[in-house]
């Protein structure tokens, strides 16, 4: 290479070093990594959150989210998923009486019961009319349960239209006619739906009323019926000794809640006879007697349970004296 060409070379490369030395210059540094005293973070930040900072109970929503088994969904929904964790716009009065467990097993049962009673036109108007009025205006005084409901429980989303759909069909079963009946398989259609998970369809009229009584619900006979059903045919017989007792502690529990339930339902305002005192007693003492059985299920105390099993009979006898 001639010595020109050097010259050159090296003029090139100290412009080039020049250049990067002043490049560099105009780059900010960067800070230094901090570091930090635990005695003083443990002042500011909480080790664990829920164990220091948390007052009262762990909220239920967090838990069910955490505690969720893989692929269930933890948020409320409508129809067959997931119970609601919302109580919002509940009253605690019914979770001390029926349980949510005994509410979704007796609308499953229900729905069982229905499907066998519209299998055809002929078997309804032969008397089948009788145990769909039954049948629907128990649901149509569950579902307004599941609606005031305060705590987790199936089907709160669609409680209120359930309930008015179901009352319909139970008022207008009264009588077996063909529009009877098909009514009642369409509400029997749409509980099996239901149960299986598919939100209930909306109603054909106005939106229903949370604050309608229950004269708008339920007629008193049909329950009276229910309550019978439950002493005289099941209740009465898996109480009568230790081993009927030992055998149907399920089922014993599930009916003393049922008839506590309807005991209580039967106070209320729109109900025949609710402003009648003697009435109302018998009422009283009946819900009584039935949780005194829950009660005895749950000590698993078998001569509890037969005695308050008696004191259901005797508060229902007492009762059908003076009023049917």
């Amino acid at each position: 290479m001639r010595p020109s060409g050097l010259v050159i070379a090296f003029g090139f490369l100290g412009t080039l070093a020049t250049s990067i030395a002043a490049n560099a210059q105009d780059i900010p540094p960067r800070a230094k990594h901090r570091s930090f005293d635990e005695a003083t973070t443990s002042i500011i930040f909480f080790k664990d959150v829920f164990a220091e900072a948390l007052q009262g109970e762990r909220p239920a929503a967090l838990s069910q989210n955490s505690q969720a088994p893989t692929g269930m969904n933890p948020s409320p929904s409508s129809g067959g998923g997931a119970p609601s964790a919302s109580g919002g716009g509940g009253t605690s009065e019914w979770a001390k009486i029926i349980s949510p467990t005994t509410i979704q097993d007796e609308v499953k049962r229900l729905n069982s019961q229905l499907l066998d009673t519209v299998q055809n036109v002929r078997k309804f108007n032969g008397g089948g009319f009788e145990d769909a009025r039954r049948d629907y205006t128990e649901l149509a005084m569950l579902f307004a349960i599941i609606s005031q409901y305060n705590g987790d429980v199936r089907w709160k989303d669609d409680a209120l239209v359930g309930r008015d759909k179901f009352a319909r069909a139970g008022f207008n079963s009264k009588v077996g006619t063909d529009n009877s009946f098909k009514e009642a398989k369409d509400r029997s259609r749409d509980l099996e739906e239901l149960v299986r998970g598919t939100s209930l369809p909306p109603l054909d009229g106005p939106e229903p009323d949370p604050q309608a009584t229950w004269d708008a619900i339920a007629d008193r006979p049909p329950l009276m019926q229910r309550l019978e059903i439950g002493f005289d045919n099941r209740l009465k017989k898996m109480t009568a000794n230790e081993s009927e007792f030992q055998s149907n502690t399920e089922d014993i529990l599930h009916e003393a809640e049922i008839i506590a339930a309807i005991s209580h339902a039967m106070q209320k305002e729109g109900f025949e006879y609710h402003d009648d005192e003697d009435y109302v007693n018998y009422c009283q003492q009946m819900q009584n007697a039935a949780l005194a059985v829950v009660q005895a299920v749950k000590d698993n105390n078998a001569d509890a349970a037969r005695k308050a099993a008696g004191d259901v009979g005797q508060a229902c006898s007492a009762c059908h004296e003076s009023y049917r």
